[in-house]
């Protein structure tokens, strides 16, 4: 038997997507043989990058998996079990080699082949039901695969639990990423050897192996993995159950530990019994979880029994698992060798050793068959699964003593009892606490056709080939109403049966009457196809609304089309009336006012420089105060720091002084202590008293934001010259914080700096030294996808163009894995990547709707409008569940998710506003067929900006409203300025009732930086359209004449 594996050739490397990969990391760890003590092979170790690999491939070839039909998705079932049949000696070796397992004993390959072989013809089994049990309506069930389905085996019998697992996970539909043990990763490495031949397309089913705090972790943790089925120790059970707990509650099914019974009565078959119990704790040489370990026999027959059952276990034949004539192996590390000696420790201590007790003489991690009689019921080594070739023996009197001893442990995976009595055998079978109870036979004998699992601590859920396919379905309801117009009775069932002689189908009649109502009339948000047509009216209004504007310092500013700042002039200039000498072409007038009609006060550096060796620290109350407002109201949105590592580097500074600081990290400190000292004691009063106590007042903090910003943008100099990941951050917060604090500009170049940097750091393209860590590299990541969606956004409030402008700059970085970097308490899981997609939308909209490069086209298609309203909506549909508005959500994650659905509102109304704008000021000179695609792109707008006051609404009311950001002010402006535009247009007491809670809520936000400016300037511009605005603590009152639109807020923005 032994030579069949040539171990040069053993196949040893991880199989994702159809192909074998080296580890992303190169590591490798050595298979050491437990017979030899020698190297087998030296086996490529998954890192959290390739677990995320393999589930990123089986998610991608689920849904064509899934299409498939029963027939073609069983085709590769029955090649995959003629192969492994095939190669039945070959695996055995290696099985033998990898872990002990004799190979006269083996029959995983023949299992394997023949589960596979069922499970090609049971796709069929998957079926929903139906139900007429509600009047009117046919109601059904489906039956689903989740999508990626992740399984976790044990190295005592793989090939087993490798068929158990995958075979029915695959025939119903789901896609695999199967995690082998690293004491036992051969057999499944071969076998994944054979999936091309067999025709599993790739990306089905992915075999990873590795260490489980790695790669195991990766796959329960993460959130693209819908169901798990895992083979193992109670103890890693338990992990795994509060991993799914904490990512996406995950379906889990459990198989774990035991501790199993047996109970020999007086009469049952005493040489039969010791045979069958012999068998169960050798078998595998004890390496199995229900074999039974505790075996309970009747007083009377007490010494009989013992001499048989130690008269069968001396003998088996202990040697070289390759070898034929061997029935016994090692046990199959040092670890596992290790921990049976330990508990062979106890026994000697507890009990009496009738046999055996202690490693054999023979090289390798053999452990002699051991017998122990009188170990107490609290014993640990009672308590405990040992996994070897170790039984306790000891004898009981009564039924009901045996029975509550036999239920004395947290496991229940297996248990029998021996009687030739029938009503004792059910009385048994009845009261044991297990999941399979044998009568008159124990284990591993079991029954295909009944449902394996465990009672307590044994596991969750039961497999078996008629409830397996069950573990990897959903179940989804129907109703389906199937004639909404009528009721179901016998009346009218003779009344269809009638029709449906004559040739008439009344259910066809409805559903051409429903599509007929559907076409006349479009649901709210879509847009009519017909008599699409291109236009260059848009292209005539933006090459307007681009234009120079004057700063506060005097100087003219280019603005681009698509800045918010532009478009409110533009919406200023409505209604004043054109002079005779205006031009034909201009469509709109030039700004009323100056350019902005406020000069904010210019912050100068102080008199004292910053001191690298003494800087400046606010007490650290208020230091406390500063970074919680940053990372709930900031760092939610805008991802830079993982939390811990900012607390701990934070305390380290405080700890040092500050003297061992950096000056990027001091340069962030600083820009995060500007926005948190804006407010001082005036606001977020419940947080200010939660951090800086009463005696801490005593001493405030002297600075003022003006201060730190200067401190910060002292340090700039140095920054540039450090240049790392801290100077992007540095760079990025101080940006945030200049934009807070109406430095447009300088924020605009900040921030172009950050991008440079990280350019030259390689982040665009996912580049890292070797020696840096998979943590590092995700932090990259995040930091880089955060820039992207920043950049884009401190871009359009000058309408300039980006740094990463992806027609010019190749982007390769990836999303991060938020399983192996979780974004922390403030961002919801998943929030980034819909972010970074709508972004990257917004960018496609501005580049189309609002073109810059020459080559660029004016004409502007309504064709393309309207696909991106669809690619729009589309967004909003498949954001997950979790994200979606509406759904409860943590406390913690409500200003993510609102600044998250703002977003999506606000790319709305920056698709359409051209359009209301133009109707508004030329909808007179459009004809007819571009009137209705103007108006209805207007009405969009409209209808996107009323969805935006209802997410502003919720968050005034969850107080998760911020004035350290400017976009919270900014959006409120926007939609202000629509519904301007739409009152212009028509009056409406809806519209207007939304408009005044807009003008009051600028009033009601924190009253810093940019929000304190806009509310400044705000009742001079309502008086001159005759708006009285009444300010008060808690609300604001105001009247608006009918007359007045929207000549305001050209200078809302220095």
């Amino acid at each position: 038997m032994a030579g069949a594996v040539d171990l040069k050739k053993i196949e040893t490397r991880l199989f994702i997507n159809g192909e074998f990969v080296e580890s992303s990391n190169g590591k490798t760890f050595d298979l050491i043989s437990p017979k030899t003590l020698e190297v087998v092979a030296k086996v490529h170790e998954a890192s959290e990058q390739d677990a995320d690999r393999a589930v990123a491939a089986a998610k991608a070839a689920q849904p064509a998996w899934a299409a498939l039909s029963i027939e073609e998705r069983s085709k590769p079932f029955k090649k995959l079990a003629a192969l492994v049949r095939e190669h039945n000696a070959e695996l055995a070796e290696l099985e033998a080699l990898s872990m002990g397992v004799p190979v006269s004993t083996y029959f995983h390959a023949h299992a394997f082949a023949s589960t596979f072989d069922y499970y090609s013809e049971a796709g069929y089994n998957n079926q929903g039901n139906s139900s007429l049990n509600t009047p009117g309506f046919v109601n059904l069930t489906f039956r689903q695969p989740f999508g990626v389905v992740a399984a976790i085996i044990p190295w005592n019998i793989p090939l087993l639990f490798f068929a158990a697992k995958c075979a029915p996970a695959l025939i119903t539909g789901n896609t695999v990423v199967l995690k082998s043990s690293e004491k036992a990763p051969l057999t499944s490495a071969r076998v994944a050897s054979f999936l091309n031949e067999a025709g599993f397309p790739p990306g089905v089913l992915n075999i990873i192996t590795g260490f489980g705090n790695v790669s195991g972790s990766v796959l329960s943790h993460h959130m693209d993995v819908r169901a798990l089925s895992f083979t193992g120790s109670t103890r890693t059970g338990r992990y795994i159950q509060e991993a799914a707990a904490k990512s996406n509650l995950k379906v889990v099914l459990l198989e774990l530990g035991g501790k199993s019974p047996a109970i020999i009565f007086d009469d049952a078959d005493l040489d039969k019994a010791a045979e069958a119990t012999k068998h169960s704790v050798q078998n595998n040489s004890g390496q199995t979880c229900m074999a039974n370990s505790r075996v309970y026999v009747q007083d009377t027959v007490a010494d009989k029994f013992i001499e048989l059952f130690k008269a069968k276990f001396a003998s088996v034949s202990l040697g070289d698992p390759t070898a034929s004539d061997t029935n016994h192996g090692p046990q199959a590390d040092q670890v596992q060798h290790s921990n049976v000696l330990k508990y062979l420790e106890i026994i000697k201590k507890d009990g009496k050793v009738i046999l055996g007790g202690q490693a054999n003489e023979e090289k390798g991690y053999f452990i002699n068959p051991t017998i122990v009689t009188g170990l107490p019921e609290d014993s640990q080594a009672m308590k405990e699964e040992i996994f070897g070739p170790v039984v306790n023996i000891n004898v009981f009197k009564t039924e009901e003593e045996v029975l509550a001893k036999a239920n004395n442990t947290e496991y229940g995976l297996y248990a029998s009892v021996f009687t030739k009595n029938i009503d004792r055998a059910m009385r048994f079978a009845k009261g044991l606490e297990a999941g399979t109870v044998g009568v008159n036979c124990t284990s591993p004998l079991v029954a295909k056709d009944t449902p394996f699992g465990g009672y307590k601590g044994s596991g969750i859920g039961r497999e078996g080939i008629f409830h397996s396919m069950d573990n990897f379905l959903e179940t989804k309801s129907i109703l389906r109403h199937f004639l909404p117009q009528d009721e179901l009775n016998l009346e009218t069932l003779r009344s269809i049966a009638k029709d449906l002689s004559t040739g008439n189908s009344p259910i066809q009649d409805a559903a051409k009457s429903i599509s007929a109502k559907d076409s006349s009339e479009p649901a709210d948000g879509s847009v009519s196809n017909e008599s699409t047509s291109d236009t260059e009216e848009i292209g005539d209004l933006h090459h307007q609304l681009g234009c120079l504007m004057k700063d506060s310092l005097g100087e003219y500013r280019y603005l681009g089309a698509y800045s918010d700042i532009a478009f409110n002039a533009a919406v200023c200039s409505i209604a004043e009336a054109p002079s005779p000498e205006q031009e034909e072409s201009k469509i709109i007038l030039p700004p009323k006012d100056p350019y902005p009609p406020q000069k904010p006060s210019r912050v100068k550096l102080l008199r004292e420089p910053v001191s690298p060796s003494n800087p400046y620290l606010p007490p650290r109350q208020y230091c406390d105060y500063y970074v919680s407002r940053y990372f709930e109201e900031v760092h939610c949105i805008y991802w830079l720091y993982p939390i811990e590592q900012f607390h701990a580097r934070l305390d380290d500074t405080y700890m040092r002084g500050g003297g061992a600081a950096t000056s990027s990290w001091l340069c962030s400190l600083y820009a995060i202590f500007a926005l948190g000292a804006a407010s001082g004691e005036n606001s977020k009063s419940i947080l200010y008293a939660d951090f800086v106590s009463e005696e801490a007042r005593m001493n405030p903090d002297l600075k003022t934001s003006d201060d730190y910003l200067a401190l910060a943008k002292a340090l700039i100099p140095a920054v540039h010259d450090e240049a790392d990941i801290d100077s992007i951050r540095a760079l990025a917060i101080l940006s945030l914080a200049l934009l807070t604090f109406r430095f447009r500009i300088t924020s605009y170049l900040y921030m172009g700096t950050s991008m440079q940097i990280a350019f030259s750091l390689g982040l665009q393209h996912d580049q890292s030294p070797t020696t840096q860590s998979p943590m590092s590299r995700q932090q990259n990541r995040r930091i880089w996808w955060t820039l992207y969606i920043l950049d884009q956004e401190i871009a359009s409030r000058c309408g300039s163009p980006c740094v990463s402008d992806e027609r010019s700059v190749r982007i390769q970085t990836p999303l991060p894995s938020e399983q192996v970097l979780n974004p922390g308490t403030n961002t919801p899981l998943g929030s980034l990547s819909v972010s970074t997609s709508l972004c990257r939308l917004k960018r496609e909209i501005i580049q189309t709707i609002y073109p810059e490069r020459s080559s660029d086209s004016r004409t502007i298609s309504f064709q393309k409008v309207t696909n991106y309203v669809s690619s729009l909506q589309k967004w909003q549909a498949s954001m997950p569940s979790h994200l979606k508005w509406g759904v409860p959500v943590a406390p913690t994650h409500r200003r993510s998710i609102g600044i998250l659905h703002l977003n999506y509102w606000n790319a709305m109304m920056l698709l359409t506003q051209p359009f209301l704008l133009y109707s508004v000021i030329r909808g007179s000179s459009l004809n007819d067929i571009r009137k209705a695609w103007f108006d209805k792109l207007g009405e969009i707008c409209v209808d996107a900006a009323k969805n935006a006051i209802i997410v502003l609404k919720s968050m005034e009311n969850d107080r998760s409203l911020s004035s350290l950001m400017t976009f919270d002010c900014t959006c409120t402006l926007k939609v202000i300025m629509i519904l301007s535009l739409a009152l212009a247009k028509r009056e409406s007491a809806e519209l207007r009732a939304e408009y005044e809670f807009c003008i009051g809520l600028i009033d009601r936000m924190e009253q810093i930086g940019f929000c304190k400016s806009v509310n400044e300037e705000l009742p001079s511009h309502l008086a001159r359209l005759n708006v009285k605005k009444e300010r008060r603590e808690s609300d604001a009152s105001m009247k608006v004449s009918p007359n007045a639109v929207s000549q305001m807020w050209s200078g809302f923005d220095p």
